[in-house]
């Protein structure tokens, strides 16, 4: 049997020892009125500072490895710090757990940092957690001291010390509670910054991405997920922001739509999709920050960003070109989306337009310049599996590229010349069922009769051929 096995028995063993009390806390008593006067002082304690911790460290080892059990008063209540450290931790060390329980049970100071040590260390992957988390109730039971009385209140409110239905409780009154988030926290003493950060509140945010999936489908999801993004990012930086941590808070937003075949309300999409805009990124520009998200996540979010964009583009062009055939251009790369999710979108556009865009909520930062054109000119550029599309505002033909020429423009860039965006490219076939020619010379289709499926018909031959996407006009036709 293991040092940290040994370590549990002696816990638990001790446990059984305490006088019987009620596993239910009492109703809070008289003294529970001094607690709003104790509330300054209980504020989360800082960790002690690494050199003090490795002095408490070698005297404790050297106590122990005597047998004397002599001690220091304040090396017991530093040795909290130790207990579950990832690096030598103190739990198995003979007879230090049960000195410093019973220290916890005569001074207010030591069962204080014994609590804030366990909340900041805390994680279900160590078998002493919950033993410790049963103990901390007990001792909260036969302790009924008014400076743990927040304690108590907590455990009442949300069974805190319960390693496996405190996480769930807390998670599920940050996101359905009737109290405001801020109240809630309070409640539970997580609105102090350190405690905010530690392991306890990490498992907290793993309970509530978790469930997203559910909360977000639901009559009250508009308030659920503002709930939500405002516990983890509070005052707009991430509680807990390395990459694993990141990708689990993504794939918690995106997993509802990851295998649905429904899109989310638009007020809903526009709130993950600005959040995780803000704090992962753009997936097209920094994929590397959505590794740990995954490919089924980083794919839903580009193809809502590639929706966005055709979305903002038409809308702009509605404002600036006056093109009859807009509508069917829209819904022809509309229809190819619905074919194809990996299908991305960059939009570069002209003096005039640019300066609006900024003003598009749905566009963030995702579009480019476009030098040499009109002020009012517009780009929407399409990669399609092997082809780059370039479609024109106004009159402008539609180009295609293979990804892989030298010419072919690259998606993602601050900055297009009107010369970089009108290289020679393909031909597009002809297509005999829709009556077009298509165009031989590479410089590009004219959009002539949109609303005899022509130029839709060459587009879609070529389409056809080189990335096996099939589209007819029941698909691209304007609804």
């Amino acid at each position: 049997m293991t040092h940290a096995l040994l370590a549990i028995d002696r816990l638990n063993a001790f446990v059984k020892l305490l006088p019987h009390a009620s596993s239910r806390l009492p109703v809070k008593s008289e003294s529970a009125k001094a607690v709003e006067a104790l509330r300054a002082s209980d504020a989360a304690i800082a960790l002690p500072v690494e050199a003090v911790l490795d002095a408490v460290r070698s005297r404790l080892v050297k106590v122990s490895s005597a047998g004397t059990g002599q001690y220091l008063r304040s090396d017991l209540r530093a040795s909290v710090w130790l207990l579950w450290t990832e690096k030598q931790p103190l739990a198995d060390l003979p007879g230090l757990v049960e000195a410093v329980w019973a220290q916890a049970y005569k001074s207010n100071a030591t069962a204080h940092a014994l609590i804030e040590a366990w909340l900041r260390a805390f994680s279900l992957e160590n078998p002493s957690v919950g033993p410790t988390g049963m103990a901390i109730r007990q001792l909260l039971v036969m302790r009924p001291n008014p400076r743990l009385e927040s304690w108590r209140d907590a455990d009442r409110r949300v069974e805190l010390f319960d390693t496996k239905e405190g996480p769930r409780k807390l998670a599920r009154r940050i996101m359905l509670g009737p109290e405001a988030l801020d109240a809630e926290l309070s409640a539970v003493g997580f609105d102090d910054p350190l405690r905010a950060a530690g392991n306890y509140m990490r498992a907290v945010q793993k309970e509530i991405v978790a469930k997203a999936s559910v909360s977000l489908t639901r009559s009250d999801a508009d308030r659920t997920l503002k709930r939500i993004l405002a516990f983890l990012a509070p005052q707009g930086s991430l509680r807990f922001a390395e990459p694993k941590s990141r990708g689990e808070m993504a794939r918690g937003l995106l997993r509802p739509w990851l295998e649905a075949e429904d899109e989310p309300d638009e007020s809903i999409r526009f709130q993950i999709q600005d959040f995780l805009l803000e704090h992962l990124d753009d997936p097209r520009l920094k994929p590397q920050r959505w590794q740990e998200a995954g490919v089924h996540a980083t794919n839903l979010m580009r193809r809502w960003l590639t929706r966005a964009s055709l979305k903002a583009f038409f809308g702009l062009i509605s404002d600036h070109a006056l093109d009859a055939h807009w509508r069917y251009r829209e819904a022809f790369w509309s229809a190819c989306l619905e074919k194809d999710a990996t299908i991305e979108a960059w939009l570069a556009l002209g003096s005039r337009i640019y300066a609006s865009a900024r003003a598009v909520e749905d566009l963030k930062r995702a579009f480019a310049r476009l030098d040499g054109a009109s002020g009012d000119q517009a780009v929407l550029l399409l990669r399609v599996k092997g082809l780059v599309f370039c479609e024109w505002s106004h009159n402008g033909k539609l180009r295609a590229w293979p990804a892989d020429w030298s010419n072919a423009p690259q998606l993602g860039r601050a900055r297009y010349t009107r010369a970089e965006l009108t290289g020679k490219g393909l031909p597009f076939p002809p297509s005999a069922r829709f009556g077009s020619n298509g165009s031989s010379d590479g410089m590009g289709l004219s959009h002539i009769g949109s609303d005899r499926n022509q130029w839709q018909g060459s587009a879609a031959e070529l389409l056809a051929r080189r990335t096996q996407i099939v589209l007819g006009p029941k698909d691209w036709w304007p609804r």
